[in-house]
């Protein structure tokens, strides 16, 4: 009769093993009223994602970039934007910012749950993805439209 063989894997590399079959978390985009995800795609953690648009008033180009927490939580890693205007934020003195290929860049630091926005054709926002895809935000829910977006 053959003998039974159990293997013994320590505590440790069980852990890693679960975390690496662990379920992936989805960078999701849903409408607002009505809970419709118009988009997802599959992020971990320390993944980037950039959500550009032009300043409705002032016609500059804005982009928000952001990191994927562990948590889930998108923390800002900068703000850049073509110009100062209204709405738009103006360094102040003792502010981390520089001037880089023509836009202002400012320093973030802020951890938000999700980002809520309106979509508009006239400020064409863009949503870049880790995997370098770029999602056109007005081509997905009517003008004025709610969305959110965020990790789940």
């Amino acid at each position: 009769m053959a003998a039974a063989v159990a293997a013994f894997v320590p505590h440790t590399a069980n852990a890693d093993l679960c975390e690496a079959h662990a379920p992936e978390r989805m960078l999701v985009v849903e409408a607002v009223d009505g809970g419709r995800v118009v988009h997802r795609e599959p992020v971990r953690p320390g993944d980037r994602l950039t959500l550009s648009w032009v300043h409705s008033s002032e016609n500059v180009p804005v982009h928000g970039r952001f990191a994927i927490e562990a948590d889930g939580s998108l923390r800002v890693e900068e703000t850049a934007y073509g110009g100062f205007g209204p709405g738009l934020p103006a360094p102040q003195p003792g502010d981390a910012w520089e001037y880089r290929d023509g836009m202002i860049v400012t320093a973030g630091g802020a951890s938000l749950p999700e980002l809520r926005l309106r979509v508009s054709p006239i400020a064409r926002q863009r949503l870049t993805l880790p995997s370098g895809r770029e999602v056109d935000l007005p081509g997905l829910v009517p003008g004025g439209a709610a969305i959110r977006i965020g990790v789940r």
